[in-house]
C-alpha cells in the first residue's frame, strides 16, 4: 500500500512538473498599438510586450512570443490552439461566435481611455455619445468605435493621420487613446508644431483589457488571475506604464489622473 501510495504521489509531482515545464505563446501582431505594443520589424516594445515579460517571471509556464503576425492570422492560430494568449484585449473585441467558444478571461489588466480631441477653440458640449449625432469624427480605419452609429466616420490610416485630420479642421473632433497620445506628444516632435495642435477632450468610453486564454487552459486560469494581481498590487505594472506615459499614473488597474 505504501509503495503504491509513493509510486502515485512521484507520478504527481512528475505531472506537476511536466505542466510547469510547459511553453505557451502568446500572439504578438505585425500592427502597432502605441505605446500597448510597438512593433517595428522584427523588434518589439511597449506596455504589454514588458507586461508579458514580467508575467513570465510569475508563472510556472515558459511564455514565448510570437512571431509578429497580421491580426487575422493570430486569431485564426488562437482558434486552433496553436497560440494559447492573446494580451491585451478587450471582451467586446472578441465577440464573434468562433473567438468566444474557445475563450477563457482573466482579470482586468489595465483600463483603457478613449477620449475626443479637439482644434484650438473648436470644442462643442459633450456629455453621452449621442451628442456626436451628425458630426464628422476622425477615426482610425479599420478600428472599431463606441458611438459610431451616431457619427460620421473620417478615416485616417493611423493617430498621426487623425490628429492632423482634427488640427486642420477636417473633422468636428477625433476619437484617440489617452495614454496613446501622451506617448506620441513626448516622443513624436512634429506634433508640437502649430499645425498639429489639438487639445484634450472628455473620456467617451473605457475598455478593460484582459489576457484572453485558450480554454484548454481552463485549470491554470486562477494561476494567472493571481500572476496578474500581484503585478498590480507590487507596482510593477505602474512602473512600466510610466516608462511609456510618463504623465500617467496607474492604482491596480485604473489609470489614474
Amino acid at each position: 500500500m505504501i509503495n503504491v501510495l509513493c509510486g502515485a504521489l512521484v507520478a504527481g509531482l512528475l505531472f506537476t512538473s511536466v505542466v510547469q515545464a510547459k511553453t505557451l505563446t502568446y500572439a504578438v501582431t505585425d500592427e502597432s498599438w502605441v505605446p500597448y505594443w510597438i512593433v517595428d520589424e522584427q523588434r518589439v516594445s511597449g506596455i504589454l510586450h514588458e507586461f508579458m515579460l514580467a508575467l513570465d517571471e510569475r508563472l510556472p509556464e515558459e511564455l514565448q512570443a510570437s512571431h509578429p503576425l497580421p491580426p487575422l492570422r493570430t486569431q485564426k492560430l488562437f482558434r486552433e490552439g496553436q497560440v494559447q494568449i492573446e494580451c491585451c484585449v478587450s471582451k467586446s473585441w472578441r465577440s464573434d461566435g468562433d473567438q468566444e467558444s474557445v475563450s477563457l478571461w482573466t482579470v482586468p489588466v489595465l483600463e483603457t481611455e478613449e477620449m475626443l480631441i479637439f482644434a484650438p477653440g473648436r470644442r462643442f458640449p459633450y456629455q453621452h455619445l449621442q451628442d456626436l449625432q451628425g458630426r464628422s469624427i476622425a477615426t482610425v480605419r479599420g478600428y472599431g468605435y463606441a458611438g459610431s452609429e451616431y457619427f460620421q466616420r473620417n478615416d485616417g490610416a493611423d493617430a498621426r493621420a487623425l490628429i492632423y485630420l482634427v488640427a486642420q479642421g477636417r473633422s468636428d473632433a477625433g476619437i484617440l487613446d489617452r495614454l496613446e497620445w501622451r506617448y506620441l506628444q513626448h516622443e513624436d516632435a512634429q506634433l508640437q508644431a502649430p499645425r498639429w495642435q489639438v487639445e484634450e477632450g472628455p473620456t467617451i468610453n473605457r475598455s478593460q483589457l484582459r489576457l484572453r486564454l485558450h480554454r484548454q487552459l481552463a485549470g491554470r486560469l486562477e494561476v494567472f488571475n493571481a500572476a496578474i494581481r500581484s503585478l498590480q498590487v507590487d507596482g510593477t505594472l505602474a512602473r512600466i506604464v510610466a516608462r511609456y506615459a510618463p504623465k500617467a499614473h496607474v492604482v491596480g488597474l485604473v489609470e489614474i489622473r
